[in-house]
């Protein structure tokens, strides 16, 4: 068996799927499901590569692996796909202040709401509240002590200071979209910091592994044949289905809302510094933009 190793939102599936086909092991129907994702698997004989995923501390099934291997420039659209997909939850990140807390509450995202919260909220009442209060105040720790204070300085505090303690919990499941959007452009701000590289880098194989990398990237371009042709030298396969190969990436691609984002956005950094307006985009898209902006030196627009 070959393994193929991969980010939730990277494509593993239907790679695994190209693969065997590109074996000659055929399958039942097409993989893809309502959110485009091939989860949907079923081959018509043992198959010889199987996908997974393999961070942390999860020993590698097998000696000889595919891994998908992402970069700086594929953390827009994997972030993009990954919220669209994991858990096939189907999660719009641009309407993802709301019930917030619910939504990241899944394994897959459990670390960013974690992050989140320890980043954004959990600090927010001291902070905050410490700014503003007067020596003879009691002390807060939670917005559950703010809340318990004299109606008199707590509305002191709002109607005189503007204070506003924001929480993010099941009580309180929305989160303020400039909140995420600063998270996620500090995300693609630092990308050696992001969450998915630090996964990514997480990946232990044996010294003696045969490790054949394949770039995220090549998903969405026509040198994706190229790679399949690699793979299969790589791996032993006398491959003869091209023609059904090429068909299925023409679905795969048809399936993927995202896979020009990063093209799109590029071009709307470069309109901004030449002065045009910035345009309605998503969520993740704003903060991509922003972080881009920034990073060249001249002010966020969202």
């Amino acid at each position: 068996m070959i393994f193929i190793n991969f980010l939730g939102g990277a494509h593993g599936n239907f790679l695994e799927v190209v693969c065997n086909v590109a074996a000659g092991i055929g399958i039942a129907h097409d993989p893809f499901d309502n959110l485009g994702a091939s989860h949907i698997k079923s081959y018509q004989g043992n198959k010889l590569f199987e996908s997974g995923h393999c961070f942390d501390d999860c020993v590698c099934p097998s000696n000889k692996v595919v891994a998908i291997h992402i970069k700086e420039d594929d953390l827009l659209p994997l972030s993009q796909v990954s919220l669209l997909r994991a858990g096939n939850y189907g999660y719009d990140n641009d309407t993802l202040e709301i019930d917030t807390y619910n939504k990241l509450s899944i394994p897959a995202y459990k670390w960013v709401l974690d992050t989140i919260i320890e980043s954004f909220f959990a600090n927010q009442i001291q902070d905050s509240y410490q700014s503003v209060k007067d020596p003879s105040w009691p002390s807060v720790t939670t917005i559950d002590d703010f809340n318990r204070l004299p109606q008199w300085i707590i509305d002191e505090c709002k109607n005189l200071h503007n204070l506003e303690l924001l929480e993010l919990s099941a009580d309180h499941p929305d989160c303020p979209r400039h909140v995420l959007r600063e998270f996620f452009q500090i995300g693609f701000e630092q990308p050696e910091q992001h969450g998915f590289m630090k996964l990514q880098q997480s990946a232990q194989y044996d010294k003696n592994a045969d490790v054949f990398v394949f770039d995220f990237e090549n998903f969405y371009l026509d040198a994706f044949y190229d790679q399949i042709k690699r793979i299969a030298d790589w791996a032993g396969i006398v491959y003869t289905a091209h023609s059904e190969v090429q068909r299925l990436h023409h679905e795969f691609l048809a399936r993927q809302p995202y896979k020009d984002s990063k093209k799109i956005c590029d071009q709307i950094v470069q309109n901004i510094i030449a002065g045009q307006p910035a345009p309605r985009v998503t969520l993740l898209e704003e903060s991509y933009i922003n972080a881009k902006l920034k990073k060249s030196g001249h002010e966020c627009r969202y």
